[in-house]
């Protein structure tokens, strides 16, 4: 099985020994994005529904660099440090999917890197 690592400067480069995600035969696997903006690093800081959208953003930038679409975005998991932000992603989350509607789980945490509210992996397919 050929497995290629993705990199993407339309999501923010690994800090850590890991990759953006990785393509196995037709997978696609995203690593857990952060509320952080590509290229300038600016962390997003402001409410959770504006650190979903920006960690779903960066998930997205990187499906779509391995041959991906929105629409082939299989599961997502998200990983919050409260259940009282469930309602607030769950807005901003089908306010950025639309009609698509992935698999999903929401596991609440102790904490997460620098102090960020929200940080989401998915699974997806290539087209």
């Amino acid at each position: 099985m050929k497995i290629t690592n993705i990199i993407t400067y339309d999501a923010p480069l690994p800090a850590g020994h890991y990759s953006q995600g990785i393509v196995a035969e037709n997978m696609i696997f995203v690593s857990g994005q952060l509320p952080v903006k590509p290229l300038t690093g600016d962390k997003i800081t402001g409410d959770v529904s504006e650190q979903t959208l920006q960690a779903l953003s960066n998930v997205l930038s990187i499906v779509k660099a391995a041959g991906g679409d929105i629409t082939t975005i299989a599961r997502t998991t998200i990983y919050t440090t409260d259940v009282k932000y469930w309602e607030e992603i769950n807005r901003a989350y089908a306010d950025f999917f639309g009609p698509v509607q992935p698999a999903r789980s929401i596991i609440t945490v102790a904490g997460l890197h620098q102090g960020f509210l929200v940080e989401i992996e998915a699974v997806a397919f290539t087209m």
